[in-house]
């Protein structure tokens, strides 16, 4: 667009400019109070004729338009007497938003290749005015070009800052700065902007890959928290429309876009509510009807639509958009589907809130409890809540917990409340496997069942007989169920008194309304299982990966110290791994790589753990427990595992391993100096055999 209609897009959507994201604004304050100290901050904005806030400007997910950019970049220089500051500001982006979403984003696609491989739309997060364009990616080497939108001509504070910014990628991964050629430049009169950036692709252990790691897992651990905190703090709303403004203004901190919207309605056939950040008003009502009203497929690829739907009832629509050509990452759908739920979750609270003058208590119990489920996390934790929350809803005695667990085929109990401290049933491990014909084979096939009330007079033989097992009066057996799936059963109990359990119409429609929050909470909490599964394991081989086997490392070191016990570790190379993804391909050797980590998992005890560190990299950690004969024996078994081809694809593979080991405390007091003495001696045991081949 040019000039003219960037005003124009401007002015129509009410933002003054969605250009650059404030991500870019809060390292540039940093660092020219850095540089030239905090007084010199009011003096750059006053130069550079910003009529925003530092709060504005330090809150990562605002915008601002292309001319304020460059006017701060240049103000900044002045202030600080340093040309370098926007190239500085790039740099240090990487440090200093380390923990954000971005950053944490950027990181789960797995290497610096993948980013740069990506960057049309990664570079979406950072600016919107310039399509950056993968020519070439591979090991160490990426070339990428950059034009710019119609209407913004290129700024030298622009490259300047590009140049930065795209060389502290690799810092996200424990990888030293990368180089950036910029030889050809849009701001110079080139027809567009040129990069060649390389850096070193080295695995081997440094200082910058544990503080990586550890800013990584950091940054893992702010992201569960935040979600759960964005939660909580929607839930803690107490005016309907504050719920609304806050899902859309949080929105924003799952998801980077420059506009966003929300389009529900809390009541059946009641009125449409819109809120919007980054719209006019009367863009906001267009988008709306089209969120509403398409099929999702035919919305642009640079809007992300998704359901704000709780299994309670659907909402409607939150929309977070780009402008035509950009587009956004999987990763930020899933976890704008997260939010979504948390935010239909909020909704029901809200929605309830508005029949408070008729059914007032019931209401607020209801509320507590969607409080209590906004802030787990886990499936357990969430199970863990719920069985703690039900007794404010409904007079029992005891409430129980059970999720279907499809590895073992049963429903197993994951927590449980009860008045009385001392209560047998509260130790005890139950579990409810299906059979034949029975109510709980029946309930799988038909998870979607309405409350089940059992005492010694009604229900089935089946269920009666649980009832006695567990001493209980009457009980109410509550489906937890979402997409036709059962996730598991709320059973809530009397152990005197049934007549506390009458299933009257209030009753069951109170426990159909907390079977629904714990399902939608359920629901989550698998995602976070699954989110927390996949940041500490190795995606090819299901092993643990690097962040977690240094923590588990760290902490039997913690343990063996305090013990004084031993703590060995073995570090295994493989020898002749690259022909095979020479001759090959890089397919055959993954595959090869599973298999090999199938075969070391089969070769330890359980309590030991195997990781793929990297590449062609494993690691085994023995227990603290284990005797100096337990680890020859394991040093044995992880030289066995070589013993046979490994057979893929029909081709037989014939591979070996250089082994490192270290043992603590003798070899290294610390968990960095004992991967280091492991890798130290894998690489002479590998020395050793080369030189035996030679001679």
């Amino acid at each position: 667009m040019g000039e003219g209609c960037a005003q124009q897009h401007d002015a129509a959507h009410g933002d003054g400019g969605n250009h650059f994201s404030c991500s870019m604004t809060s390292v540039l304050l940093a660092e020219v109070a850095e540089l030239a100290g905090e007084e010199a901050v009011p003096e750059l904005l006053a130069r550079a004729g910003c009529r925003r806030s530092v709060e504005y400007l330090t809150d990562i997910t605002n915008w601002i338009s292309y001319q304020e950019a460059v006017a701060l970049w240049r103000a900044g220089m002045h202030v600080t007497h340093n040309p370098e500051l926007p190239r500085r500001t790039g740099q240090r982006a990487a440090e200093r938003l380390s923990s954000s979403p971005v950053a944490a984003l950027l990181r789960s696609l797995g290497s610096p290749e993948s980013v740069y491989r990506q960057i049309a739309t990664t570079a979406c997060k950072f600016s919107t005015v310039t399509r950056l364009e993968a020519v070439e990616t591979r090991d160490g080497y990426a070339e990428l070009t950059a034009t710019d939108v119609p209407g913004f001509q290129r700024a030298v504070e622009h490259c300047s800052w590009t140049v930065g910014l795209l060389s502290c990628t690799t810092l996200l991964f424990g990888l030293p700065p990368a180089n950036v050629e910029h030889d050809e430049c849009a701001a110079y009169g080139a027809e567009r902007c040129v990069y060649r950036i390389t850096w070193s692709a080295e695995t081997a252990q440094t200082d910058e890959q544990v503080t990586a790691l550890r800013q990584q897992l950091q940054g893992m651990q702010e992201r569960l928290h935040s979600m759960f905190a964005i939660a909580a703090d929607l839930i803690a709303a107490d005016d309907v429309h504050d719920v609304l403004a806050r899902i859309t203004h949080r929105a924003a901190l799952e998801v980077r876009a420059p506009r966003y919207l929300l389009a529900v309605q809390l009541e059946e056939g009641g009125e449409m509510q819109v809120h919007h950040r980054g719209l006019s008003k009367a863009k906001a009502a267009d988008y709306a009807e089209q969120i509403l009203s398409r099929h999702p497929s035919e919305h642009p690829s640079s809007w992300l639509v998704v359901p704000v739907r709780s299994n309670r009832r659907d909402y409607g629509r939150l929309l977070a958009a780009y402008d035509a050509g950009q587009q956004f990452l999987p990763q930020e759908r899933e976890l704008f589907e997260v939010y979504a739920r948390y935010a239909a979750t909020a909704l029901d609270g809200a929605a309830a809130l508005l029949e408070a003058n008729r059914r007032y208590h019931q209401s607020s119990a209801l509320l507590e409890l969607a409080r209590a489920l906004a802030s787990a996390g886990t499936s357990q934790e969430v199970a863990r809540r719920l069985a703690d929350a039900v007794p404010l809803v409904v007079d029992c005695d005891r409430v129980a917990v059970f999720l279907w667990e499809p590895a073992q085929g049963m429903l197993v109990r994951r927590a449980i409340t009860t008045r009385d401290p001392s209560d047998p049933a509260a130790t005890a491990e139950l579990g409810w496997a299906p059979t034949s014909g029975g109510p709980l084979e029946r309930l799988l096939a038909n998870p979607h069942q309405e409350p089940t009330f059992v005492d010694e007079e009604h229900a089935e033989p089946a269920l009666r007989e649980i009832l006695r097992q567990l001493g209980e009066a009457a009980a109410i057996i509550v489906p937890l169920a979402a997409d036709d799936s059962l996730l598991g059963v709320l059973a809530v109990a009397v152990l005197e008194r049934p007549e506390r359990l009458r299933p009257t119409p209030d009753l069951l429609d109170r426990l159909s309304g907390v079977g629904a929050q714990g399902a939608t909470a359920l629901l989550n909490g698998r995602l976070v299982d699954e989110i927390t599964h996949q940041a500490l394991h190795d995606q090819l081989t299901g092993l643990a990966n690097r962040l977690q086997f240094a923590d588990r490392l760290r902490k039997a070191i913690h343990r063996a110290r305090a013990l004084e016990e031993m703590v060995t570790i073995f570090y295994l190379d493989l020898d002749g791994f690259k022909p095979v993804n020479d001759h090959f391909g890089h397919e055959m050797g993954d595959h090869l790589l599973a298999s090999l980590g199938r075969r070391l998992a089969a070769s330890v005890r359980s309590s030991d753990v195997v990781a793929r560190i990297g590449g062609d990299e494993f690691a085994v950690l023995i227990t603290t427990q284990a005797s100096p004969a337990d680890a020859e024996a394991l040093a044995e078994r992880l030289q066995s595992v070589f013993s046979e081809p490994f057979v893929i694809d029909g081709r037989r593979l014939d591979v070996r391993a250089s082994i490192g080991r270290a043992v603590f405390p003798y070899d290294a007091d610390s968990a960095d100096g004992l991967l280091r003495h492991a890798d130290a001696a894998m690489f002479e045991a590998k020395r050793r055999r080369r030189g035996a081949l030679a001679a």
